[in-house]
């Protein structure tokens, strides 16, 4: 290996390191790591150039309100559940940030069960009420989510109808324009097929703890909310893929049939 290669190899490690350590900041709104340095501007630029390697759009655009609310409220759903998914929790950060490819997200639906049972609780009910919580948690979220990304979506259709109409127009501001709108799709399939996954990781996270510590009236409280998080999200999926972004007719909201719990990307 060439001197030159040996300290840009180096130089990988440290920042590497240090967007390990960056990660394990303290979680500030809809789990977002705190605003700093490693999270908002190295990861972010060492992502950028590594994802124009790979061939992927990135769009030197800056970011709208709106994109910026739609990618603080996708935490939520893309962070694993239990706070002490250390692991999870980096690799999440560095797909985030385009450090890896989207292929390198890969969830672990028994993550949140293994994790809990290290918890002390003092009782049956404090675990199930845990899961409840987390479960009830996620509910009203699911439709200001929406309202997020259908301003969004409006936007990136105005967008690319401004484009023809634009005097002078480069081909780097067409590039940039485009993959805008392809890095917010990007985010809000995210969020959606994350959301699907949380529900698979509640499940086996139920199914398990129904056989561990059967604790009648709470088994089904949180089943039923659970079912109720499934029809949201169900909803949503439909909603976030309307190409008209909710102009057209009206989505249904109606609960899905019964069907396993395993989603498959």
């Amino acid at each position: 290996m060439s001197l030159g290669r040996d300290i840009r190899a180096t130089l990988s490690a440290v920042l590497l390191t240090a967007a390990l350590v960056g990660c394990a900041a303290q979680a500030g709104d809809f789990g977002r790591p705190v605003k700093g340095y490693v999270n908002d501007v190295l990861l972010p630029d060492i992502g950028e150039r590594r994802a124009r390697n790979r061939g992927e759009p990135v769009s030197d655009f800056m970011l709208t309100d709106d994109e910026k609310e739609l990618r603080a409220r996708s935490y939520r759903f893309i962070m694993p559940i239990h706070l002490d998914a250390f692991r999870a929790r980096n690799e999440v950060e560095w797909v985030r940030t385009r450090i890896w490819p989207d292929s390198r997200w890969r969830p672990d639906p028994t993550l949140y069960y293994r994790l809990m049972r290290k918890d002390d609780y003092k009782s049956n009910y404090g675990r199930w009420n845990s899961i409840l919580d987390e479960i009830t948690a996620d509910i009203p979220l699911i439709i200001p989510y929406y309202a997020v990304w259908q301003e969004v979506c409006i936007a990136d259709q105005q967008r690319l109808a401004a484009l023809p109409r634009t005097v002078a127009l480069t081909p780097a501001e067409t590039a940039d324009a485009e993959a805008r709108v392809w890095e917010n799709r990007r985010v809000a399939d995210w969020a959606v097929t994350a959301m699907k996954w949380r529900i698979e990781s509640y499940a086996y996270a139920i199914q398990r703890t129904e056989i561990e510590i059967p604790t009648g009236s709470a088994e089904y409280e949180t089943n039923l909310a659970l079912n109720s998080l499934k029809g949201e999200v169900e909803w949503l999926a439909r909603a976030v893929a309307d190409p008209t972004c909710g102009g057209g007719a009206v989505i249904s909201k109606s609960p899905p049939a019964d069907s396993p719990m395993v989603y498959k990307r």
